[in-house]
């Protein structure tokens, strides 16, 4: 199996895990681009800490009792011997109402200033109870404004940590992938797969958070793997 691509600047990349009451898994993977590093053990530990508050704070409202937070697991990924920290603090949800099916979820897009052909970068979160289906299909505008005040200030007290091994921190896109690779069935046919960029993976800055209203479901957002 092809190794993916370093990035092209220095990134730790944070996943997000945790469980509803019927051990159902959920997961979100962002990553970060940091100025000053390499990052100890101790300071992925500390970002971890930082990231759990910053999820209390300002996400955990948006989710119902239902869910929790159970780890946040910070990794350097500049190079291929990077340190890690993690913290496990459960933060429960505190919305009010009934949960909804366990794999809706609601999708924010990351507004980028690069165009190219594909899928928007994006997180699938456990945000939303019943009382905010405006339909079958549809969030409330509701909670899409509270969404968007909630990821707003979830990023922004992220990138205002201060950690010296660190530095300054910015929330950012990697595409790890660029064009296609054929690849010939058993039974002869031809099918194309994602091929891993040559040099590095792409980083792009996130400029702005666009919650979007129709319901969402991605099952990898409850496992959300690597890279």
């Amino acid at each position: 199996m092809a190794k993916p691509p370093l990035p092209d600047v220095s990134t730790v990349r944070v996943h997000l895990t945790g469980r509803d009451a019927s051990n159902f898994q959920w997961g979100v993977r962002l990553y970060f681009s940091y100025s000053a590093g390499p990052p100890s053990g101790a300071d992925c530990t500390t970002l971890a800490g930082a990231i759990n508050s910053a999820f209390s704070a300002h996400l955990a409202a948006l989710m119902v009792p239902n869910y929790e937070l159970d780890e946040v697991y910070v990794l350097d990924i500049a190079t291929d011997t990077g340190l890690s920290g993690q913290n496990t603090t459960v933060v429960a949800g505190t919305r009010t109402g009934i949960p909804v099916a366990y794999q809706v979820a609601f999708n924010v897009e990351y507004g980028i200033a690069r165009r190219y052909r594909g899928g928007k970068p994006r997180s699938y979160f456990p945000f939303g109870a019943d009382t905010d289906l405006a339909d079958y299909s549809h969030w409330t505008t509701a909670l899409h404004d509270l969404v968007l005040t909630g990821v707003t200030a979830f990023f922004n007290a992220i990138e205002a940590t201060s950690i010296p091994g660190l530095g300054t921190l910015k929330h950012i896109n990697l595409s790890y992938y660029q064009g296609y690779q054929p690849r010939t069935t058993g039974g002869g046919q031809t099918t194309f797969k994602p091929k891993y960029r040559t040099d590095f993976a792409k980083s792009d800055v996130v400029t702005s958070y666009i919650p979007r209203l129709e319901l969402s479901s991605q099952r990898r957002r409850r496992t959300a793997s690597t890279p």
